[in-house]
């Protein structure tokens, strides 16, 4: 299953249109852009569970909250620790 269509149901999204999905894989892009800056590596076509889960919580929070506020949110550091040391 594509990421996009593990993260649509998980953040309210229940159709698509293609300007829907562009705007999903914007987020998904950003959240995997975020975590690659802090060290953690998530390949995209292949994402280990908690590295869906951490996709899928920065879309959650960038849909009610300004994307550059989340550079150095607390909850994405800790996601960013967890999963570099594989614990995530």
């Amino acid at each position: 299953m594509a990421l996009i269509d593990q993260v649509k149901p998980r953040i309210g999204v229940f159709y698509s249109t293609p300007e829907k999905n562009t705007e999903v894989q914007g987020m998904i892009d950003g959240a995997v852009a975020i975590f690659r800056g802090g060290g953690w590596i998530i390949d995209p076509a292949s994402p280990s569970p908690d590295a869906v889960e951490a996709i899928i919580l920065y879309c959650k929070m960038a849909q009610s909250t300004d994307p550059a506020l989340l550079t150095n949110h607390p909850v994405i550091i800790s996601l960013i620790a967890q999963g570099r040391s594989g614990g995530a």
